[in-house]
């Protein structure tokens, strides 16, 4: 095959798509020198372009043989990589021009005739040529002469003539073959170049095609100016919208909530709680529905007028003020005071709240206001008020002070309090502090002060960091009464006879298979608020008021306090808990006294067993001594210990000792369905028996609950069940047992069926008997029975419309009664209705025979933020029943509510 010709077409091609192209590469690459290529050369031009391209490289000598034939392996690479650039785009195939496809077809043209060349050379080869029979033929005949005596002369020269012919055939044979060789190496790239001629005459009908398409839209082309202009007003556009995302924001809020209505007993003078009835369902308090949520107080003769009307309006991207101030964002809201009581004056309008965050000299900072609920926290035994309990104004200001040494986050607080845990008596005082907290590489270091007027001064450290495994927490408070030496100018207080202190250090370690912890703490009793009522001019021992100015502590449910360690006591403590395999191990111990060092109270534990996944099974002991003597340290149900040292614990959550600070030692069995390693998920199961040594009490007991999806429905079943024995009369608890179960059922929406109707059942029982009586006997037996059932309609008569109708039922024999300041029946004693772990639905351990029952059937309308609520209560004293088994009180009731925010 000419290499000459093929060389020049594919670089003719190339050439023509290559100055087609409408981005030029940043810098041409490096020719390689062809050193066999002479210059001035005819095709030295070409073969440069396809060597720069990289469709020919030449021979690893550096030379080209521009006279040497190309093979069919050749031809191929050449072609090959000169479609492969056509197809990745790096040579635009629409730029061939006619010019450019006629020069392909006429060297297609000259292969075709090469190719004809070489069949006539062929031919006249094969019409010539020897072939092998003859030739075998032809020298039989000579073996045959030679056979035969004769002229030797004659003879030698036959042979000589035979022998010449023979190196002629041969020599025709491999001419015949390198012909053949040629003909399907032609044959082949003239079929290549054949389906190239094909894709390049698609491709101009294309280009005519689209050619076409831009003359016929020639008319609607705008001239040049027309098109500056116009991008010019874009660029104006552009400006003006980017300034515009630059400007002010402002967005307004606000909203309308109230409440009215009453219930109200219409028979009878006992009022009762009703809440008991509704919880846990669709019509529960938190839903809207009746009353406040808690089964411990009367619900019966409590009204609902309440209402309140906010509004408010934020800014954000406000702007630089001086150069120094940069304000972000910032925000207004306001309420409307007596909208609707026209006898208790004119409507105003307040200012809830304000705030205010950006830069100072480049350091972030946020100013906040609240009318009602100024919420902050310095630390946990000072000024720690983070509640919403509606009982201060003032102002909270933060800043990140990296221009000060250090870099700490500064807080500042002042406002105005009427909080009695803050006041010490007085009607409403100033209170201001200052915090700032730095921030080392190894955690927080915080430093605080703190003062209320006419109550106390105090100042605060506190720090948490953390060095590798090691963890180290705590703080320290010292606090002042306002009186004496620090109310007077120059004189300072004596911190051994003036100060108050708390204080507490932490250190907890992880190693991985094992954890460590152990604390030290030290809290004055002054810490704590009193059990006194609240009563304005009593000394300060006597009301709520305490060291920390706090109120948040003391405001959790059931009275519990939040703080790490409850005030009046001096103790420290340890605890280690490890899991090796499968193998589980935990340990504790903690003593303390008061604060004046009396009444040590001392306690540890072990315990030991084995764990798989969330499943733990162990055994273990503890041991409790006050003042030395062996204690049971028990509540009383048994169900824990009655010494609580604050919500740290003295496990520090490490050690996970069951029935810790107790005389006890027993086996239990556990699973957590919540645990991310749970082996059964939502299965949570507790079984094991415990023996208090003191009072010789055992009880047994196992419990648990379980909620799954099946079909839509969700079940969530619970039970319980536990014995107690006990040998001495005289103790509290008497042997006696309890049974406890019950199911929760609720549908998904049947979206099937009309109003898409929704329907739950609760029902819970709990049944506890003397000894190990079973069942229900004829006398003695203390019962709880809840059952409550109902129905929720959807999008009736009109989209988001819902109606909801309730009845449930409620009946407790000889549950408690107000012996020991316990309530009677017509209202509980916490709501573990649903709770496994406790024996009790609404009522307590309390011994008596306070029964009774009460019902109520109760509905909901709800559309689009109102409610309406309707219902019926009715009470029974089933220790002295009404005539005719009348209702010993009725309670009719309604509250309508709305909510609306815009």
């Amino acid at each position: 095959m000419k290499k000459g010709l093929l060389i020049l077409t594919a670089a003719l091609t190339f050439g023509s798509m290559a100055a087609a192209q409408t981005t030029a590469t940043s810098s041409a690459p490096q020719v390689p020198a062809l050193t066999d290529v002479p210059a001035g050369h005819w095709a030295k031009d070409a073969i440069d372009k396809l060597v720069s391209r990289g469709i020919i490289l030449g021979y690893p000598d550096g030379t080209f043989r521009g006279t040497q034939n190309l093979t069919r392996y050749e031809a191929a690479v050449i072609i090959a990589r000169l479609l492969d650039q056509m197809r990745s785009g790096e040579v635009a195939v629409d730029g061939l021009d006619q010019e450019v496809l006629t020069a392909l077809q006429n060297a297609v043209q000259e292969l075709a005739a090469d190719l004809a060349a070489l069949g006539v050379r062929v031919t006249d080869l094969e019409e010539n040529m020897v072939s092998k029979e003859d030739f075998a033929r032809l020298e039989e005949r000579v073996n045959a002469l030679g056979a035969v005596e004769g002229d030797p002369t004659a003879l030698q020269g036959i042979t000589d003539q035979l022998a010449a012919l023979n190196t002629s055939v041969d020599e025709l044979t491999a001419n015949y073959d390198t012909l053949r060789a040629d003909v399907d190496d032609n044959a082949s790239n003239i079929a290549a170049l054949n389906d190239l001629t094909v894709l390049l005459n698609q491709d101009i009908l294309d280009l005519q095609d689209r050619v076409s398409a831009v003359e016929a839209a020639q008319s609607d082309f705008v001239l040049r100016a027309d098109f500056d202009n116009l991008t010019n007003r874009v660029a104006g556009i552009d400006t003006r919208v980017t300034n515009l995302e630059k400007a002010p924001k402002f967005s307004v809020s606000g909203g309308f909530s109230g409440t009215f209505g009453r219930l109200n007993l219409v028979q009878g003078t006992v009022g009762f709680d009703v809440d008991r009835l509704t919880a846990n369902t669709p019509q529960s308090a938190s839903n809207g529905g009746f009353r406040d949520g808690d089964v411990t107080t009367v619900d019966t003769g409590k009204d609902y007028n309440t209402g309140s009307l906010t509004f408010g309006v934020k800014a954000s991207q406000l702007g630089t003020i001086g150069g120094v101030v940069t304000v972000n964002d910032a925000y207004l809201n306001f309420g409307v005071g007596n909208f609707w009581d026209i006898n208790a004056g004119d409507v105003y309008v307040t200012l809830d709240s304000a705030g205010v965050s950006g830069t100072l000299a480049g350091q972030k900072f946020s100013a906040d206001y609240s009318a009602y609920s100024s919420n902050f926290k310095f630390q946990d035994y000072l000024f720690n008020n983070s509640d919403d309990n509606e009982t201060r104004r003032g102002i909270v200001f933060n800043l990140a002070a990296a221009s000060l040494p250090g870099a700490p986050d500064l807080t500042v607080v002042l406002g105005n309090t009427n909080s009695p845990y803050m006041t010490n008596g007085l009607d409403s005082a100033n209170y201001y502090g200052v915090r700032m907290a730095y921030k080392p590489a190894a955690g927080t270091f915080g430093v605080s002060a703190a003062i209320v007027e006419g109550n106390r001064t105090g100042f605060g450290t506190d720090f948490n960091v953390k060095f590798g495994v090691l963890n180290l927490k705590g703080e320290g408070v010292l606090s002042f009464p306002n009186t004496g030496r620090l109310a007077t100018l120059g004189q300072f207080p004596n911190i051994q006879t003036d100060a108050d202190a708390a204080g507490y250090l932490e250190a907890r370690a992880d190693l991985g298979i094992v954890k460590f912890g152990a604390n030290a703490r030290a809290i004055n009793p002054a810490f704590a608020p009193s059990d006194s009522a609240f009563t304005v001019g009593l000394p300060q021992d006597n009301t709520p008021a305490n060291a920390g100015m706090s109120d948040t502590p003391y405001l959790a449910v059931n009275g519990v306090n939040t703080l790490p360690y409850v005030p009046n006591q001096i103790g420290f403590g340890a605890a280690l808990g490890t899991t090796v395999g499968p193998v589980a191990l935990g340990a504790y111990g903690d003593t303390r006294t008061d604060w004046w060092g009396n009444g040590r109270i001392t306690g540890f534990g072990v315990k030991a067993g084995a764990q798989i996944s969330a499943l733990q099974l162990v055994a273990f002991y503890n041991n409790l001594t006050i003042n030395g003597v062996a204690a049971d340290g028990a509540n009383s149900a048994y169900t824990g210990s009655s010494q609580y040292i604050g919500a740290t614990g003295v496990g520090m959550g490490i050690s996970a000792v069951p029935f810790t600070m107790t005389s006890s030692f027993g086996a239990q069995v556990s699973h957590s369905g919540t645990a991310a390693n749970a082996l059964v998920k939502n299965l949570n199961l507790t079984l094991g028996d415990v023996y208090f040594t003191v009072s010789k009490t055992n009880r047994f007991y196992v419990y648990g609950d379980y909620s799954a999806t099946l079909g839509g429905f969700t079940v969530a079943p619970m039970f319980h069940y536990s014995i107690l024995t006990n040998t001495d009369t005289t103790a509290y608890a008497q042997n006696q047992n309890t049974v406890k179960y019950g199911i929760k059922l609720a549908s998904p929406e049947l979206t099937s069926v009309p109003f898409s109707p929704s329907m739950y059942l609760n029902v819970a029982n709990r049944i506890t008997n003397a000894d190990t009586a079973f069942g229900v006997q004829p006398s003695g037996t203390k019962t709880e029975l809840l059952g409550q059932v109902g129905i929720s309609l959807n999008n009736v008569v009109v989209p988001g419309a819902s109606v909801k109708l309730g009845y449930a039922y409620y009946q407790g024999f000889g549950v408690n009664s107000s012996n020991g300041g316990i309530a009677p029946v017509m209202i509980g004693s916490a709501n573990n209705a649903f709770n496994a772990a406790s024996p009790y639905l609404y009522g307590s351990n309390a011994t008596g025979n306070d029964s009774a029952k009460m019902d109520g059937v109760y509905t909901q309308i709800g559309w689009n933020g109102l409610t309406a609520n309707y219902g019926v209560f009715r009470y029974y004293d089933l220790n002295a029943p009404a005539a005719n088994g009348a209702p010993t009180s009725v309670a009719q009731g309604f509250k309508v509510g709305y909510t609306f925010k815009f």
